[in-house]
């Protein structure tokens, strides 16, 4: 059976769409909320758990239009349409007192607004992102939070009904342009506007500064490095002027990197050859590790050594969070004569995308990796195919990607999902991160989680079962066969190319969710019977079946490793038995780290930690914290993600010998928008980032709040999302 097309099955979902008027969404069929295009609600509208405001966002995936205005709803609470990129009109309801924050971030087709007068509070960064907001209308005095309006370039008027300005922050309008965008209110109140906080952006004024912006070093840094010598005594180095480079042979790319957060920060121009303060890029083999660097701040300029040109970009890395200090603005104006010296506690410190169940765009993909970069991640690893989808080019096997990359629904989102990679973007997506020092990792799994690819080859599995896409999450019994020839030679085929496209010394196998009940399909398989007699297996029920799976990865682990020189990384389940030395296993089970980790011990093997009560960041944050409605997910809270020990108290010997880092998991079965991946990602990531780089004897909790402060400042004047549930 093939999947139809993604432009048919958007047809077939289009054609039905229709302007909808109920009193709650429930009143809605499945199907009429996935066709609906335009929705007017008249009723008591519920704004948590699987709530009207939940359907609307993230049920009505076509929608263009949304008439609240006869609704009551006092509250449109955070993210209440988050990311909604076809909403083009909103008509808010007339109650409506509080606006959450991020409420409307990057509904990018919204064009007008009228906010109505009985609205107290627009919530941080509100509309932020809505980059073809043309007009908004204030009928009220409103409180308007931080970048509320943040990023939307196309504003041409932003009407008042009061003569008395609203408070505003002073970054509410902070990216408004005051010669394209007028401000317009009530004849005799512009001077009064002139001189209000928030709202003299209009005028070109900027709010009278009470001094230099200086950089506290220490106040500011994420993850916080091993040590900040700040000499009060010494001048410090004033900022906001010329900039010249000097990089050593083999530096191009971080002087290319510095060039850039130069001129995005301090807004002056960067040379080679002349410059009043001077970046000096060096390496310094005598550092203590390849990622190591030291930066040194003088009165003339800055300093940054590595022992390689990791190193010297995280100094980079550090260099930019000084310039930006407090995020009171883009960039200070002094940074007092500092020392950082700093190195990694672990040496792989990576962010996992789900591409496979809801598919990210290739450029958006590209995108994410700037902002992990940033906080000293180096290993973006990719989950390309699942049950749901194949989404990486396979030249051997165009069936692949023509019959598994698309697909309509995820769970109870009724929406085309659809695309795939091709090669050659992935070795443009593999060279683009090299510049920022991010290893690609790809993952295929086996011999679970393979639907897609049983979809387009039956007789991977046992018996050549016909299996549909799979359309909701969960785990499906259906294996790849491991007594059958073909399962080999497809599974090499694949792998021969992912090491063409990969130049990454890993590949991951998957290998999670097999066991209990799936291995059950091989008990009665007449190949992987056949298989059990040549293995010496005499037993008949399913409890030797984990030597079956153990067979099949030894066989790829074996064509991995004397073919193309790849270390094989794999989910640790208690199915596996035995681990072969030198492997990578991750410990993602709740409740199972302790036994991954003996396991590794046991077999010499390096294991990932990322366990779900850490680093599952595809769970929400808090209770009703996006995803509001999924499968059954528990909460993982920020704190604990900063709680996590990469040693899992084993202490230094583990960390040598067996510790090989520390990863963050997006599973994309609730993560519909690119802007979402962010939001579930940031600020645990960060956590995350500085549990895995700093030492446990400078960091804590209550720094890591402070510094993480400045740090989302600054994400939400670059109009970046992320989640403020903790």
């Amino acid at each position: 059976m093939k999947i139809i097309p993604s432009l048919v099955l958007f047809a077939l979902l289009s054609g039905g769409a229709s302007a909808q008027t109920v009193s709650r969404m429930d009143d809605l069929t499945a199907e009429a909320k996935a066709a609906a295009t335009d929705i007017t609600l008249t009723g008591t509208l519920s704004t948590t758990g699987n709530s009207d405001l939940r359907q609307l966002r993230d049920l009505c995936w076509q929608l263009r239009r949304a008439d609240l205005s006869k609704a009551d709803c006092p509250v449109l609470p955070a993210n209440a349409f988050h990311s909604r990129h076809r909403l083009a009109e909103i008509l808010l309801p007339a109650n409506l007192k509080r606006l959450g924050s991020q409420a409307f971030f990057a509904c990018d087709a919204l064009t007008t607004l009228s906010l109505p007068a009985t609205l107290d509070s627009i919530g941080e960064a509100a509309f932020s992102g809505c980059a073809v907001l043309q007009e908004v209308t204030i009928a009220g005095t409103p409180v308007i939070g931080a970048f509320a309006f943040q990023n939307c370039d196309a504003l041409r008027t932003v009407r008042l009904t009061s003569a008395v300005p609203p408070v505003a922050d002073a970054t509410a309008f902070e990216t408004i342009d005051p010669e394209t965008c007028r401000l317009v209110v009530p004849e005799g109140s512009e001077k009064a506007y002139k001189k209000a906080e928030g709202w003299n952006v209009f005028f070109n004024k900027k709010q009278k500064s009470d001094g230099d912006i200086v950089c506290s070093p220490a106040d500011v840094l994420l993850p916080i490095p091993e040590s900040v010598a700040v000499d009060a005594d010494a001048k410090p180095l004033r900022v906001k002027c010329s900039w010249r480079i000097s990089a050593a042979a083999g530096l191009e790319n971080e002087a290319a990197q510095a060039a850039r957060i130069l001129g995005e920060r301090t807004g002056q121009a960067v040379a080679t050859d002349k410059g009043r303060n001077v970046l000096t890029l060096c390496l310094d083999p005598s550092l203590s590790d390849d990622e190591a660097y030291i930066l040194s701040i003088t009165e003339t300029g800055v300093d940054i050594k590595g022992r390689t040109a990791a190193g010297v970009f995280y100094g980079l890395m550090t260099l930019e969070q000084l310039l930006r200090a407090d995020a009171a603005a883009l960039c200070c104006d002094v940074i007092p004569a500092t020392v950082v010296s700093d190195a990694p506690r672990t040496h792989i410190r990576e962010l996992m995308v789900d591409p496979a169940r809801i598919f990210v765009p290739f450029e958006e993909l590209k995108a994410f990796i700037p902002e992990m970069a940033r906080y000293k991640f180096n290993a973006l690893h990719l989950h390309l195919v699942d049950d749901q989808a194949w989404r990486i080019e396979i030249k051997k096997y165009p069936e692949l990607t023509a019959n598994a990359s698309s697909r309509v629904g995820m769970d109870d989102m009724q929406m085309p999902i659809s695309g795939y990679y091709t090669q050659a973007q992935m070795k443009e997506l593999v060279a683009y991160a090299a510049t920022y020092h991010v290893d690609v990792v790809p993952e295929i799994e086996m011999p679970g989680h393979e639907v897609a690819a049983i979809h387009c080859f039956p007789q991977l599995t046992c018996g050549g079962k016909e299996v549909p896409i799979r359309t909701t999450c969960g785990v499906s019994d259906d294996l790849l066969c491991p007594g059958s020839e073909f399962t080999y030679e497809f599974l090499g085929n694949v792998f021969r190319e992912l090491a063409e496209v990969f130049p990454s010394p890993y590949i991951h196998l998957g290998g999670d969710e097999a066991g209990n009940p799936a291995l059950d399909c091989w008990t009665n398989c007449t190949d992987c019977r056949a298989l059990k007699q040549r293995l010496g297996i005499t037993t008949t029920d399913r409890s030797e079946n984990w030597r079956l799976q153990k067979y099949l990865f030894d066989r790829m682990i074996d064509t991995l490793r004397t073919k193309y020189d790849k270390t094989p990384m794999f989910w640790y389940e208690t199915d596996f038995k035995e681990i072969q030395e030198g492997c990578v296993t991750f410990a993602w089970r709740v409740g199972l780290t302790d036994a991954a980790v003996q396991a590794a011990i046991r077999n010499k093997a390096r294991i990932m930690l990322c366990p779900g009560e850490h680093c599952y960041f595809d769970y929400p944050m808090a209770r009703g914290d996006m995803p509001e409605v999924n499968w059954g997910m528990p909460v993982t809270t920020l704190y604990e993600t900063y709680s996590l020990d990469p040693s899992w108290g084993q202490g230094e010997e583990f960390e040598r010998n067996n510790l090989f880092g520390v990863a963050g998991t997006l599973w994309s079965e609730c993560i519909n928008s690119p802007e979402r991946i962010y939001y579930q990602a940031y600020p645990r990531a960060q956590a995350l980032s500085e549990v895995g780089w700093s030492r446990a004897d400078v960091r804590s909790w209550e720094g890591f709040l402070k510094r993480l402060a400045p740090t989302l400042r600054d994400m939400r004047r670059r109009g970046v999302t992320f989640s403020t549930a903790f």
